[in-house]
């Protein structure tokens, strides 16, 4: 750990409108930032403290707003707790995860939780993360699967604006892929999965269901950093297709809004190193 660290700051939060601030019981509060080198402590008296990447030897979620940082200093092993919250533009704070029913919830958890702190330092630096279990090719590959085979389920724009199901077909076949979900997403009782197929709007509610899921993944260190892109990947591809169907935003706004969150998303993860598109 530097004391007075003056590296060039980027901030690599990758969904903006968010300021993320930590509290820290001896160090007290301030902001957050990644650099190339660090995560960059700024507090709020001006003293910014670098967490080097080659000294960091474990960086996990102790719970959903919560980072645990293990570092070596002079050869001894010292451990740091980060409570992470979330500055909204009109100057609300939240610490808390959104709600399931909230607009843009996979946004605000890639901010909210610390998981971008988290994540970024195991998948783009020399940082180890040690005690998490890492879910099996096998397994995340079928559940991708089973979420573009979602994806490619979506109704067309009138029966998503009537909320019923015109196309007799696309509802029989929506109704066959529900059967084999819940196996596939560990989820025997649908606590968290809607059921495909039952009417239009639960089949695309469902797609960002999984996303969820894959969302708590990352954020708790089970995927790779492949498995996380590919899920970025997935992202766009939902987006994308709710434009291509034309789809109004969830406040009424034109189609050319899902357009438009799907370009940010590529511009943003590109800014962490992630080519989204190569993982179509």
């Amino acid at each position: 750990m530097q004391e007075r660290t003056y590296e060039k700051v980027e901030t690599l939060w990758p969904y903006g409108g968010f300021t993320v601030r930590a509290v820290e019981s001896k160090l007290g509060e301030g902001r957050l930032t990644l650099t190339g080198k660090s995560l960059l402590f700024e507090r709020n008296d001006g003293l910014a403290i670098g967490f080097g990447f080659p000294n960091l030897q474990q960086i996990r979620l102790k719970d959903v707003h919560t980072v645990e940082l293990a570092y070596s200093l002079q050869g001894e092993l010292r451990t740091v707790l980060f409570r992470v919250l979330c500055t909204f533009p009109d100057g609300t704070a939240r610490d808390d995860l959104p709600a399931r029913d909230e607009p843009y919830r996979m946004s605000l958890l890639r901010a909210i939780t610390g998981g971008v702190v988290a994540r970024f330092l195991a998948d783009h630096s020399d940082a180890r993360t040690e005690g998490l279990s890492k879910m099996e090719d096998e397994k995340f590959e079928a559940r991708v699967k089973d979420l573009r085979a979602n994806v490619a389920l979506f109704p067309d724009k009138k029966q998503f604006e009537d909320n019923v199901w015109w196309d007799e077909d696309l509802r029989r076949r929506s109704l066959e892929a529900a059967e084999s979900e819940p196996a596939i997403w560990d989820d025997p009782y649908r606590d968290r999965l809607f059921y495909t197929g039952t009417n239009p709007t639960m089949t695309v509610d469902n797609a960002f269901e999984k996303l969820d899921l894959l969302q708590e993944d990352w954020v708790n260190g089970r995927l790779d950093p492949r498995q996380r892109a590919r899920s970025a990947a997935t992202d766009y591809l939902i987006v994308k297709r709710m434009s291509e169907l034309g789809y109004m935003g969830v406040h009424g706004e034109p189609s050319s809004v899902w357009s438009n969150a799907a370009d940010r998303l590529v511009q943003n993860e590109g800014r962490v190193g992630t080519v989204v598109l190569r993982f179509l």
